[in-house]
């Protein structure tokens, strides 16, 4: 992307926007509604008709609507909706979505320099300009609707959360960075200063000797796969470090429910090799996972479980939510595998036109029916070892079904919207299976 006139007035109408945000300090959560509403209907409606064309892309132009600048109020409104008793928090992430992704934008383009290896259409100087200044707009915001100033350590977590939305807008997606970065840093906000009392207790002898026997078990467990070439090294890495923090916060219930998933979709991965290895659709590397399948997969898992360890009075909802999250990546793992291993009807969604089994984006019953299954023995593993109560076992299989339709959704075949990659496809889905399981419960 280049800094020409028409993307440097759309940034800075971009960023300016973030103005408004300041009368969230003097309106309520419905008031606040209507108002996203009233420019989502402004940007259609009306902009266009005042010479808002002007900041229409090339695309834009080609579609006839833009869509970011549709996109930017609604996701304003979702904001305000997740948030409704607090504001300054809805207040934050407009501030992620303004000045994160207006900064990343402009330092990356401006400044260039290396670029990042997982996605090389975007610079290391755009993610650093995501975390600073969406991590100072989005504590300003805060401040000026809380009116008072964050301490340090709260500081610190706008900090953590820019670099959570930086971190997912610099994904290689082709969905708008105006949708998930926002919502990812606002949501990983709200968990951190959820968590800030407690962070001291990381520090207590007995965490410490968790979090060291965590770190002990896993580096035995992943030499021992990586020896065996149950996984690749950077697999072996990654999984190192999210079973350390899963079993040294999580305890050995939430590392359980991680055997679960790996388990299960390693032996799915290896069903029906023979006929995913001639239809193309075998998985690469025998199989063998790597560190993207590993933080695809189980990120937002552990992030939950963490959150969960340090917010005691949250715990339930967060370890469902992470449930949910491990349940969404099995469900998608096993459908996969089995629905390409098995001769079923075959049909992209949403309107179930037949396809070719291996086709991307589409589901089968055989598959369908194996992942709900897959999804439901994980969801009772969790229930049994007393991680959630038994009536959370319908909510942990319902959300792995949201989460499986979402990415069939996003992957869909020759869609406008499909994202590409598989390993965000992953992320995408278990961040939809957690966040309806956590509005559920």
């Amino acid at each position: 992307m280049t800094l020409d006139a028409t993307e440097a007035k759309r940034k800075a109408v971009h960023v300016g926007m973030a103005s408004f945000a300041l009368l969230l300090r003097w309106l309520d959560w419905r008031g606040a509604a209507l108002c996203a509403l009233a420019a989502l209907a402004f940007n259609l409606l009306v902009l266009p008709r005042l010479g808002g064309r002007a900041l229409f892309r090339s695309d834009d132009q080609a579609r006839g609507y833009p869509v970011g600048i549709l996109l930017y109020p609604l996701v304003v409104l979702v904001l305000v909706l997740l948030f409704p008793d607090r504001l300054p928090l809805a207040a934050a992430g407009w501030g992620f979505l303004a000045f994160g992704d207006g900064f990343a934008t402009l330092c990356g383009v401006t400044l260039g320099g290396p670029r990042l290896a997982w996605n090389p259409r975007k610079r290391w100087s755009g993610l650093g300009g995501y975390v600073l200044f969406g991590s100072l707009g989005a504590a300003a915001l805060h401040s000026f609707v809380g009116g008072r100033i964050p301490s340090p350590a709260e500081g610190a977590a706008f900090l953590l959360a820019g670099l959570v939305g930086a971190a997912v807008e610099s994904l290689p997606s082709e969905l708008d960075d105006n949708l998930v970065p926002p919502l990812a840093a606002a949501g990983a906000l709200a968990a951190l200063l959820a968590a800030l009392p407690n962070a001291a207790t990381l520090l207590a002898p007995a965490s410490l000797r968790q979090l060291l026997l965590g770190l002990a078990v896993n580096v035995l467990v992943t030499s021992a796969a990586a020896l065996h070439r149950v996984v690749r090294p950077s697999g072996a890495l990654a999984g190192g470090l999210v079973g350390t923090i899963v079993l040294g916060v999580g305890g050995w219930g939430a590392y359980a429910l991680l055997w679960a998933f790996f388990a299960g979709g390693t032996l799915a991965t290896r069903f029906g090799r023979k006929r995913k290895e001639a239809m193309g659709k075998a998985e690469e590397a025998g199989g063998r996972r790597g560190a993207a399948n590993v933080l695809a997969n189980c990120s937002v898992a552990a992030f939950l479980v963490a959150c969960a360890a340090l917010t005691p009075a949250s715990s339930a909802p967060l370890l469902l939510a992470a449930a949910a999250a491990f349940a969404t990546a099995l469900m998608d793992t096993v459908g996969t595998e089995v629905g390409q291993a098995l001769r079923t009807p075959t049909v992209l969604l949403p309107d179930f036109r037949r396809v070719p089994p291996g086709t991307d984006g589409a589901v089968s019953i055989g598959g369908t029916l194996a992942g709900l299954l897959a999804a439901l023995l994980l969801a009772a593993l969790g229930s049994r070892l007393g991680l959630y109560p038994h009536s959370g076992i319908p909510v942990v299989v319902a959300a792995a079904f949201f989460g499986t339709i979402v990415e069939s959704l996003l992957g869909r075949d020759g869609a406008s919207w499909r994202v590409t990659n598989g390993h965000v496809l992953n992320f995408f889905n278990t961040l939809a299976g957690a966040a309806l399981a956590l509005l559920l419960a």
